[in-house]
C-alpha cells in the first residue's frame, strides 16, 4: 500500500506541484482518495483537473478504471506573495495572428516611457513569441535562477527597461512544446509566483489564442485588473473575439474587459495620405458599441511595425507616428483603471 502512494506521488509530481498534493488514502489496492489543497480554482478548472488527474494516472497503468479515483479539491487562502504588483492586464484576443505580442510589447515599453515600472509575461506556453519581439535568445534556465531570502526565484530578463520572461527563452527555436493542459498549468504558475517580478507598477500578460488552459490558469493564479482586447475588422476574428470576451463575462470567470484595440486598421496608400482599410471600416468600432466596451483606438498597419518586430526591436522606440499612437491608446487603458 505504501508503495502505491509513492508511486501515485511520484506520477503526480509530473502534472501539479507537490505541495498540492496534501493527503492520499489507498484501500485494498484497488480505491484511492487524493487529497490536494489549491488556491481558489474557478469550478471550470477544478472540473478540469479531476479530469486530467484521473486520465493520467489511467495512462500510467496505475488504476484501470476512473471509478477507482476520487480526487478531493479543498481551497486555501493566496500564499504570500514575494513581490509587489500593482496592477496586472492581459492582452487577449480569440484569434490568433492578430498582432497581440507586438501590442503587448509596445504598450509594455509604452509604459516604461511615462515613468511606470513594468513587468511583460509571456502566457503563450505553445507559440511564445515575446524573446523575438526583443531579440532575446534562448538562455538555460540554470542561469536565470536565485536564491533569494532562502526561496528559489527565476530572475526575469530586463530589456529597455521591461522585465521579461517567456518560456521560449528556456527552449530552443522552434521546438515544439508538446505538454498535456496539467503541465502548462504548472509552468505557467512557475512563471508567475517563483519569479523575482520585484516592485512593478503594471504587468503584462500576453495570452494565447483561444479560451483553454492557459486563461483559467491565470485567474486562478492572479488577480488581474482588466483585459485589453486586440482585432482586426475582420468577420471570422471578431467572431473569435466575442466567444473570448463571453468567456471573460461568464459569472464564476468575470474580469472587467477595459476595452478593445483595433490592429491593422487601415493602410496609407503611396502618394497620397487616403486611407485603405483593408480588413473593412470600423468593424471593430461598431462591435465595441454593440457589445458595450470601450473603444481604444487603431493601429494602422504599416510596414515600419513589421519591421521592427522581426529586428526585436520595439517600434516605439524608433517612430514617433507609432509612438504617439501607441502612447495614446495606453493613457485609455490607465483612464479605465482609475
Amino acid at each position: 500500500m505504501i508503495r502505491i502512494k509513492e508511486k501515485i506521488e511520484k506520477v503526480l509530481k509530473n502534472i501539479i506541484e507537490a505541495d498540492s498534493i496534501k493527503k492520499i488514502d489507498v484501500i485494498n489496492n484497488n480505491m484511492v482518495t487524493i487529497y490536494l489543497s489549491l488556491y481558489p480554482p474557478t469550478m471550470h478548472l477544478k472540473k478540469k483537473l479531476t479530469i486530467d488527474i484521473k486520465n493520467y494516472l489511467i495512462e500510467k497503468k496505475i488504476f484501470s478504471n476512473e471509478d477507482n479515483i476520487s480526487i478531493k479539491i479543498e481551497m486555501e487562502a493566496k500564499k504570500n506573495k514575494k513581490y509587489e504588483i500593482k496592477n496586472i492586464i492581459a492582452i487577449a484576443s480569440g484569434k490568433g495572428g492578430v498582432g497581440k505580442s507586438t501590442i503587448a510589447t509596445n504598450i509594455a515599453v509604452s509604459l516604461v516611457k511615462m515613468g511606470f515600472k513594468v513587468g511583460l509575461l509571456d502566457a503563450d506556453i505553445y507559440g511564445p513569441s515575446i524573446p523575438l519581439m526583443f531579440n532575446i535568445e534562448n538562455d538555460s534556465i540554470e542561469n536565470r535562477v536565485v536564491r533569494k531570502n532562502g526561496v528559489i526565484l527565476i530572475t526575469p530578463i530586463i530589456s529597455y527597461e521591461v522585465k521579461i520572461l517567456s518560456i521560449g527563452f528556456f527552449s530552443k527555436y522552434g521546438q515544439a512544446i508538446v505538454w498535456r493542459g496539467p503541465m502548462v498549468t504548472k509552468a505557467l504558475r512557475q512563471l508567475i509566483h517563483e519569479t523575482d517580478w520585484g516592485e512593478l507598477d503594471f504587468l503584462i500578460v500576453d495570452l494565447p489564442p483561444g479560451t483553454g488552459d492557459i486563461h483559467l490558469s491565470l485567474l486562478q493564479e492572479t488577480t488581474l485588473k482588466g483585459i485589453v482586447i486586440v482585432s482586426t475588422s475582420q468577420k471570422i476574428a471578431l467572431s473569435d473575439v466575442n466567444r473570448t470576451i463571453g468567456m471573460f463575462r461568464i459569472k464564476s470567470i468575470y474580469v472587467p474587459i477595459l476595452g478593445i484595440i483595433e490592429n491593422m486598421s487601415f493602410l496609407i496608400m503611396k502618394n497620397s495620405k487616403e486611407k485603405s482599410y483593408f480588413f473593412g471600416k470600423n468593424g471593430v468600432k461598431n462591435f465595441a458599441n454593440e457589445i458595450n466596451i470601450p473603444y481604444l483606438g487603431e493601429i494602422p498597419m504599416l510596414q515600419k511595425i513589421r519591421e521592427h518586430s522581426d529586428m526585436g526591436i520595439p517600434v516605439v522606440l524608433e517612430n514617433e507616428y507609432i509612438r504617439n499612437i501607441f502612447i495614446g491608446i495606453t493613457k485609455n487603458i490607465i483612464k479605465k483603471l482609475l
